[in-house]
């Protein structure tokens, strides 16, 4: 019994340790996601959609002007639409393109993004719950978590690909693909958001 316990310890701190070397190196860690099975490749993806999730519905729940600026859960899921149509055409596009790095890695890069994206989300929500306890006649700044939690994950989530097909791959269509990727992410977030946008200030 008692040595369990150091080592469940352990073990803990070795998939921590794993976690945050992925989102430091992204590009080396996602060469290795990619020969590993399918599902482990995943597996970092699903945890990062859980924590932006979760983020997000807490960052709603804490925001009592959201319902205003952004209804509680538009954001987020203006963040899912927008991998949805984004993540599938740059696979498609990265085949047609033919790049110097699998379709593979670019999922496992993809799932490295989403995990970080998970982390800063967490990361930041407690400053998000502190800004709405001492913003109580702020109706922006109460309204601001609904949508800032779920934006700055999206954020990092387009940043950490950009960076992993960049380093693998030095040519002028990966360059371009690249910010491809960021600017669409961003173009089919704030198209889903611009008129809750327009209706706060109207």
């Amino acid at each position: 019994m008692g040595s369990a316990s150091p080592t469940a310890a352990v073990s803990r701190l070795d998939l921590i340790d794993s976690l945050l070397r992925a989102v430091d190196r992204p590009a080396r860690e996602a060469l290795d996601l990619a020969r590993r099975p399918f599902s482990a490749t995943l597996a970092p993806a699903l945890l990062g959609i859980f924590l932006v999730a979760a983020t997000s519905a807490a960052a709603g729940v804490v925001s009592p002007g959201g319902a205003r600026l952004a209804p509680r859960f538009d954001a987020l899921r203006a963040v899912f639409e927008a991998m949805l149509v984004v993540i599938p055409g740059t696979l498609v596009f990265a085949i047609y393109l033919r790049l110097r790095l699998s379709t593979r890695v670019l999922l496992a890069a993809t799932s490295i993004g989403l995990l970080a994206a998970g982390l800063v989300a967490t990361c930041i929500m407690p400053l998000m719950a502190f800004l709405v306890l001492v913003s109580k006649e702020a109706p922006f700044v109460l309204a601001l978590p609904a949508l800032f939690v779920p934006g700055i994950a999206l954020a990092t989530l387009a940043a950490l690909p950009v960076r992993v097909i960049t380093s693998l791959d030095s040519s002028r269509a990966a360059w371009w693909l690249s910010r491809a990727f960021a600017l669409f992410l961003g173009a089919v977030f704030l198209l889903r958001v611009h008129t809750l946008l327009l209706n706060a200030w109207s």
